[in-house]
Order: structure tokens, then sequence, then C-alpha cells
């Protein structure tokens, strides 16, 4: 039984690991680059430190500002890392735990896997613990500085209305509403606040605040100052806005009816079967809007900030809000344009399936984009990307109905790609075809082609610096400390490596670089073989 498990061991695993670990970075200064068919993958590119991917297992994208990106199996755990944040995402994010640093290195670690929720920290005013339906106590979470709950009664429910699968509309409102604390109270700065049967009963106070509710009779919000809000049975609302040289109120019968207005006159709105048919102005602002109805019809002109709405839904729409502007012509044409003080962005969708991304830099170049960058995607037929630093890439097919390039598309695409094509801004080239069962790179200096586990290829400076077949059970390599000769996966040296030759050719220019001359078709002798090493590199010469 040893015996047969080291078989299979030098059978299967040696040649795996033997590939994964060759060596081909050394190509390129400014890209590396090592892959197995669609499944493994590393790569070294400017903007990264490094980025590994064995699919659709693992994915790590070590960043040059000391972020790093993991995945596996997206979206059932992703991991970001920065200088004072590592956050952690398990189960489409229902499962999360988050790290942080705050200043004068204390800890603090926030874990969230309904129904329970907990924080760690070195210092107690971060420590909590949560268990629904029991209660507890969360920091830092829904605004609030503290909450802490007691008692969810309404899960006693699912008593009566057992769930079921798949779920009915009644299970998923049973789980909405036992998620309703019977009693809970919160803090937020100088502010303190306790409720029964929320959102029913509430008292809160600070020394500017005072709110009191206890619906669906009265509730009551002020704020010295700022505001004045009242609420009669849900229906009857009435509301003072103190401004620094004016008195706005507001008067809503809901729904039927509302009207806001100023004491000086500089505002004036009404409302009728709110949200469907609204009217307004204010004088200060230079603005204007009706909407009759909402959302069919919807115009708007405002000097400050500069608003200028145009909406005759589903027909045409425009929306210009200071330096952004969207606009669509029925739901088939759409464009979202952007101007900041660094870049231009614009957008165009056509049928929904059809996108048109552009970006131009204005001030510098960006790391990830450039100065100019364009994207093109037809879904799910194809996808081209350029910057104007000669990077490009196309893909055919193109599956995902999102823009996600270091995460879902980097470890998944490959699986679908039939064709794909790249070129880098150091002038490298790559090309596979039908799920990366052909792949090659390549640039003026080099050439590295693999069809997995049949035969790869690679030559550097016209020179065979690897040849092998059948998961490199027969092969040749040029490494840095010499020459070898694969045979069944056993490795025979035959020649020095890359850095001796280096070194003996600097010591004399006039021998040559790789210490031999491979036969070309004459008779030149080849000084750092022996003879009955000759039928090697004769016999690659000829692959």
């Amino acid at each position: 039984m040893v015996a047969l498990k080291r078989f299979l061991f030098t059978l299967i695993l040696l040649p795996l690991l033997i590939i994964l670990n060759t060596d081909i970075a050394r190509a390129d200064a400014d890209s590396q680059f090592n892959w197995f068919w669609m499944f493994y993958e590393y790569e070294k590119i400017p903007r990264m430190e490094s980025t590994v991917y064995v699919r659709p297992f693992f994915v790590r994208n070590v960043y040059r500002n000391n972020k790093v990106f993991e995945a596996s199996l997206l979206p059932l755990y992703w991991r970001n890392i920065s200088a004072r944040m590592d956050e952690k995402k398990y189960l489409l994010g229902l499962w999360s735990s988050v790290r942080y640093i705050h200043p004068g290195n204390i800890e603090d670690t926030d874990v969230f896997l309904f129904p329970l929720a907990y924080g760690e920290s070195s210092d107690t005013r971060d420590r909590y613990f949560f268990l629904w339906p029991f209660g507890g106590t969360l920091k830092g979470k829904l605004g609030q500085d503290r909450i802490t709950f007691y008692g969810f009664p309404w899960v006693l429910l699912f008593l009566i209305y057992p769930p079921t699968f798949p779920p009915t509309w009644t299970m998923v409102g049973i789980f909405i509403v036992s998620l309703l604390p019977l009693y809970a109270d919160y803090e937020h700065k100088d502010y303190d606040a306790w409720t029964v049967l929320w959102p029913l009963i509430q008292r809160g106070k600070s020394p500017t605040r005072d709110d009191r509710r206890f619906l669906p009779f009265f509730a009551r919000n002020t704020k010295e100052g700022f505001y004045d809000n009242r609420n009669y049975g849900l229906i009857f609302n009435y509301q003072e806005v103190f401004l620094k040289d004016d008195l706005h109120e507001t008067i809503f019968v809901l729904p039927f009816f509302g009207r806001r207005w100023s004491r000086t006159n500089n505002l004036s709105s009404s409302t009728l079967l709110w949200p469907f048919f609204s009217w307004g102005y204010n004088k200060k602002r230079g603005s204007f809007e009706i909407n009759f109805p909402w959302p069919l019809f919807q115009l708007q002109d405002s000097r400050n900030p500069y608003i200028k709405k145009r909406i005759f839904f589903p027909f045409y729409g425009l929306y210009e809000f200071r330096k952004q502007r969207s606009f669509f012509i029925t739901p088939f044409y759409f464009t979202l344009t952007r101007h900041t003080k660094n870049f231009i962005s614009e957008y165009y969708f056509y049928a929904i399936i059809c996108w048109y991304l552009k970006r131009d830099y204005i001030k510098e170049p960006s790391e990830t984009y450039g100065s100019s960058w364009r994207y093109f995607k037809l879904w799910p037929f194809i996808q081209i990307e350029s910057d104007d630093r000669g990077n490009y890439s196309l893909n055919i097919l193109s599956l995902l109905f999102w823009r996600d390039p270091d995460g879902w598309e980097k470890l998944y695409q490959p699986f679908w790609t039939l064709f794909e094509y790249r070129t880098l801004q150091s002038g490298e080239k790559r090309l596979g075809i039908l799920l990366r069962t052909y792949f090659q790179r390549w640039s003026d200096d080099f050439l590295y082609i693999k069809i997995p586990i049949l035969f790869s290829y690679g030559s550097e400076g016209g020179d065979l610096v690897e040849l092998s077949f059948l998961l490199s059970m027969f092969g040749y390599t040029d490494e840095e400390d010499g020459t070898y000769l694969r045979l069944l996966w056993i490795p025979i040296r035959i020649g020095e490596g890359s850095e001796v030759r280096q070194e003996a050719h600097d010591a004399q220019p006039d021998r040559p670089l790789n210490g031999y001359r491979p036969y070309r078709g004459d008779d030149q002798y080849l000084d750092s073989v022996s003879e009955k090493n000759k039928f090697v590199l004769y016999s690659t010469n000829f692959f």
C-alpha cells in the first residue's frame, strides 16, 4: 500500500508540482506570469505586487498600496485587508467578521452570524454580545453608539405558522415582525432613549432634543433651534423648521393633501394624493418643480444647486445635477456623465445588454485606468477593455452582468472564455483558445506555449529554455543553476545554468551567452556540452 501511494504521488502530484512551480517569470521584468490551463495562474503586473488564482477555490490579490483581496468560491467567502482593517465575509455575506485597529493599536473585532453578534476588544467599551431572539447589546451599529435589546416575542408566531420551504409571503412577514424587540434602550453621544414594542412607543431626550411617540395616537420630535415635528393619528402632520432668517412650516394630511410655506414667502409647495401630484418653488434657490403625475411627468429647474430635470417616462428623460448628467430615450438607451476635479466619465447603455464606458483623467493618470480608459461589452458575447498605456483585452464569451475585474471576472471568466487576447503596456501579448486549452504569451524577446498535460514550450532571446511533454514526464529546461533533461520526471543535469553562463559571458564577452551555440543547420561545435549529450540539443532544436 505504501509503495502504491508513492507511485501515485510520483505519477500524479509530482508532475503538477513541477508545472506549478516552474519559473517562467524571468521573460519580462514588468510582468510575470505562469499558468496551468484555466485552473492556476500567477501574475505580477505594475499596479500589483502579485495575484494568485487556483480556480475556483482561491484568489489572492496583493496591491502596492498594501491592500489585499482574497476570495474562495465567490460569494461563499471573500476578504479585504488594509493597514487598519481586516474584513471577512462568508455565505453571501450572512456571516461577517471585521477587525479594526484604532489609534493607539487598540484592536476591535466585530462578528455577525445571524442570530449571533458579538464584539471583542482590549477596550471594554467596545465589547458586546447579542443573541436573537433573547436579546443583548450592539455597539457602533444602526447609527447608534449602543443599543440594548430585551426579548423578541413575535418569534413565537412560528409555533402557529411553522416555517416552510419554499418560503411564503406569510413566512417572510412573520420573520420581519419577529425582529421587532419587546423593549430596547439606546444612546448616541448625549442622546438617550428607550422604546417598547418598537416602533410604537418611544421616549428619548438630550440637552437639545426631546422625542415622544405613542403610535398610532401621537408623536412629537423636537430639536432646539432646528425643528419641531408633530403627528396625530398617523395622518395629520405638522412641522416647523427653524432657519437663521426664516421659518418653514408644513401641514400634511397623509396622503390626501400637503402644503409647505415660509414666513418670508420665499418657498411654497403643495401636494395632492402624495407622491403622485406635487408642485412648488423656492425663490432663494431659484427653484421650481412640478410632478403631474409622478413618476411619469417630472419637471424641475434650480439655480443653486444647479438642477435641470425633464422626465416624460418611459419615452424621454434628462436629469442634470451640478456636474452630473443622466439621459434616457425609452428604456433601451441610457447615458450617465460625470465631471469631477480629477476625471470625466461617460457611460452608455443600449438595450441593457450593450455597454460602452469611458473615463478620461484631467490632472494626473490613474494607477488603474491610466489617462484614458475605454470598456465595451455586448452581453453575453464579447468584452473589450483598453487604456492609453497600451493595455488591451478581448474576451469571448463574457457571461457576468457586472464588472469586477479583480474578483469575479478573474476567478470565473476563464471557465467559459472561448477566445481571449491581451496586450500589456510592456509589449507582452497573450492568446487563449477554448478555455485556455491552447494558451501562449509572447513578445519580441520570448515565446511560451502550453497545451495542458500534453505539451509546453518556451524560448527567450531565440534560445530554447523549456520543452516538455505529458505533464513534464519528458522534457528539457534551462534554469539558473543548470540545464536539465527530464526522463520520467527525473531531472538529469546536462550543462551550465543561465546564471553561470551570464557570469562567464561578462568575463569573456566573445564567449556565447548560452555557453553553447544550438545547432541551426551548420556544424558549429557545442563548447559546454559533452559529445554524448549533443543529441539532446539537436533534438530540442528540431522541436
